[in-house]
């Protein structure tokens, strides 16, 4: 039986609070230098932990009752003991939406992340067709959507790709995996098997998370 690949695993971090030691470890362990604090953006239903030089966004829960105020930028103005990780995206800092027509604006990944450090990125499937099939697939940054369909099969959620500027998204719920991909405009979707993934999103298995407006 071949060696499973090695590199970084998410989904393991779902499900942590803010203040776990073991979510802390992982941060730093992305990080040659000390971690400057997240950029926060804080909902009262949801509540985001942007890490730039990571190329990572958390997003985290709150736990009823606790409901935070609108605009909070510290953790100490957070009561992280109630927060719950939902979500991680991870952007693709080389990636760049192929539509021609968007107006001529940079659709690379926001400019203030960072490449991420430490690819690839491992995420697990639930099915295997075949014995020889790796438990596992490695995500790179030029990982296309064809070679991501080829192991996890048939999306089981998509949309996007309608409007200007706007990519194509696919969602293999049952993996929790969301990614959204370098391809929008007119025949989004025809170019969508050749485009590299832009943003990577992992969440709860069985969860579904892509958006309602342009499923398919």
């Amino acid at each position: 039986m071949p060696e499973p690949p090695s590199g970084t695993s998410l989904h393991p971090l779902i499900g942590l609070s803010p203040t776990s030691s073991r979510l802390s470890s992982f941060l730093a362990s992305l990080s040659p230098s000390p971690l400057p604090p997240p950029q926060i953006a804080s909902y009262p239903d949801i509540v985001y932990y942007n890490y730039h030089p990571l190329a990572l966004s958390l997003s985290f829960e709150p736990r009823p009752p606790y409901r935070p105020n609108y605009g909070l930028t510290t953790r100490d103005a957070l009561d992280e003991h109630h927060l719950t990780l939902v979500g991680i995206d991870v952007y693709n800092h080389e990636a760049r939406l192929d539509d021609p027509k968007a107006n001529q604006r940079d659709h690379k990944a926001p400019p203030e992340y960072e490449p991420f450090p430490a690819y690839p990125i491992l995420i697990s499937h639930s099915t295997s067709r075949s014995p020889a099939e790796p438990a596992v697939f490695p995500l790179t940054p030029t990982t296309t959507g064809a070679e991501l369909v080829a192991v996890l099969g048939e999306p089981s959620r998509k949309g996007g790709g309608t409007t200007a500027g706007v990519g194509i998204w696919t969602e293999w719920t049952e993996d929790g995996v969301m990614v959204e991909w370098a391809s929008g405009g007119l025949e989004a979707w025809e170019k969508g098997a050749g485009a590299v993934w832009r943003v990577l999103s992992v969440f709860e298995r069985g969860v579904a998370k892509g958006k309602e407006e342009g499923d398919e």
